[in-house]
């Protein structure tokens, strides 16, 4: 039995009431969610526009390294 039947089945259990609610909240993550999927959007899209310096490999290497002393070894 897949999630979504399963969770269709649970939710044919509840009373209206309730399944009204769980719709409700299903439908408020969703919206959440694709605010969230817009933001992540305007945030990738600036920094495309302004990508900022050009490093190497080693230097990022060593600016993560600094930055996480405890990370290491």
């Amino acid at each position: 039995m897949s999630t979504i039947t399963e969770a269709v089945t649970k939710l044919e259990n509840l009373s209206q009431d309730r399944a009204n609610k769980v719709v409700s909240l299903i439908d408020d993550l969703a919206e959440l969610e694709a605010l969230e999927t817009e933001a992540d959007l305007k945030a990738a899209r600036a920094t495309l526009a302004n990508p900022g310096e050009c490093i190497t490999i080693d230097e990022l290497e060593k600016r993560l390294v600094n930055s996480f002393p405890s990370g290491r070894g």
